[in-house]
């Protein structure tokens, strides 16, 4: 409950503020396990992930952001869990592994952390192995606008300025691929790159101020 409290309220916040568009929404499956991956450029993006499907969305986020004792509550009733990034974190990887059997979508940004520029950055191959182990397809995102309305370094958002748009492509299966071989690898992580890139390029979606 609290989470669609939450989900409703920031949506009422984020309509308020910024214009929004979300596009390719009927490419998200209306059950099963799923992973959506996406770009990262705020911390406005996983509330804007989180507002703009009507499934909900498990995130697993950076162990640092847990550590203030409000904020790790509020994290946690909104379904999210820490991972630690400097090592192999086998409780956060089977926690995944465990939403996506049970049919949900877990969020995953798995550039690792927040671009500083708007670039997509390279990808971590934790993304692949959490989706080929739970056998269930990757959904590549892009966002656009959220870099300038609350970029790393801003204190406070900007408001009422820029056109928030959320592009969701199309499932990528990549259950066939043998992880253990570095060209398959690299070729993967490639191929998703340039799906994210795509969907976060300015270039072809520019239909009003970014």
């Amino acid at each position: 409950m609290f989470y669609y409290v939450a989900r409703a309220i920031c949506w009422l916040l984020v309509k308020i503020f910024w214009r929004v568009e979300i596009k390719g929404i009927d490419n998200i499956p209306k059950n099963g396990g799923l992973v959506l991956a996406s770009n990262h450029v705020s911390y406005l993006d996983p509330i804007i992930l989180g507002i703009s499907i009507k499934r909900k969305i498990y995130f697993i986020a950076k162990k640092e952001v847990f550590n203030n004792i409000f904020g790790s509550l509020l994290l946690r009733n909104l379904n999210a869990f820490p991972v630690d990034r400097g090592k192999t974190d086998i409780v956060a990887f089977k926690r995944a592994i465990n939403i996506l059997k049970e049919g949900k979508i877990l969020g995953i940004f798995p550039e690792g952390t927040r671009s500083s520029n708007g670039v997509l950055q390279e990808l971590k191959i934790g993304v692949l192995k959490i989706a080929k182990k739970a056998g269930v397809p990757i959904l590549p995102v892009g966002i656009i606008g959220t870099h300038k309305i609350y970029p790393q370094g801003k204190k406070f958002p900007v408001l009422f300025k820029y056109k928030i748009v959320v592009n969701y492509g199309i499932p990528q299966y990549f259950t066939d691929v043998d992880l253990k071989d570095k060209e398959s690898q690299k070729e993967v992580i490639n191929l998703l790159s340039n799906k994210i890139r795509e969907l976060s390029n300015l270039n072809i979606n520019n239909h009003g101020d970014y």
